[in-house]
């Protein structure tokens, strides 16, 4: 029985996660065909006033356009579909302060696992995190907000060697948003309540890395 049961959750987790893949991807595409459809009438319908005004001329926009395409670009300001690729900065080997989990864990629960974050392409490729199809790359969560990895019954990650790389290099003894007090243990429950409760689909997430820069890329 016990292992039938394995294999029902496993289906229904799977499930839930085509679910959020086909909502996810829905609702984009809606969304942003809606914007695009309203900016194009409105932008056109200018254009062509101006030019037939005479008080734009069509080469010197065009010129115009592209100069501004090219410096959204550069500065990855572009519009994009929501698809998170993590890319490192260099590591300071000094950043990194020790935290003495298994003292803390009844009082934190392991809250930290319920942090966001996207994948590097390593990590994608690699094969041994799971991605959340409802949200690509970032890392696949549970519906109670855990990480999938997270045996919440032994407190512990399922694929620890193997974690991604921000989860090696995260320490909350800085992170106001788990501890009001981190050398007293006083948890900081009303940022945790506010921000850390069922996972539901979403555009932005709370991320493990609070200044994290996260880099888009259209797929080729």
């Amino acid at each position: 029985m016990d292992g039938l049961n394995q294999d029902v959750e496993i289906v229904q987790e799977l499930e839930r996660q085509l679910e959020r893949s086909g909502y996810f991807t829905h609702s984009s595409l809606s969304n942003q065909a809606e914007r695009i459809n309203e900016i194009e009438s409105f932008l056109y319908g200018l254009i062509d006033t101006l030019i037939d005004d005479g008080k734009v001329k069509k080469e010197k926009l065009e010129e115009v356009v592209q100069n501004v395409r090219t410096e959204t670009l550069a500065r990855k300001e572009h519009f994009h579909a929501g698809i998170a690729i993590r890319v490192d900065a260099a590591e300071k080997k000094d950043d990194f302060v020790p935290v003495n989990c298994e003292e803390r864990l009844h009082i934190c629960k392991g809250v930290c696992c319920k942090l966001n974050f996207a994948l590097s392409v390593e990590e994608i490729e690699g094969g041994k995190s799971k991605w959340d199809l409802g949200q690509p790359y970032y890392i696949r969560q549970k519906s109670t907000g855990y990480c999938t990895h997270l045996d919440e019954n032994k407190q512990c990650c399922s694929i620890y060697n193997d974690r991604p790389k921000v989860c090696k290099k995260y320490s909350c003894a800085n992170d106001t948003r788990i501890w009001k007090d981190f050398e007293t243990m006083e948890l900081n429950t009303e940022w945790i309540e506010t921000n850390l409760q069922e996972r539901k689909v979403q555009l932005q997430g709370v991320y493990m890395i609070p200044e994290q820069k996260i880099e888009y890329k259209a797929k080729s």
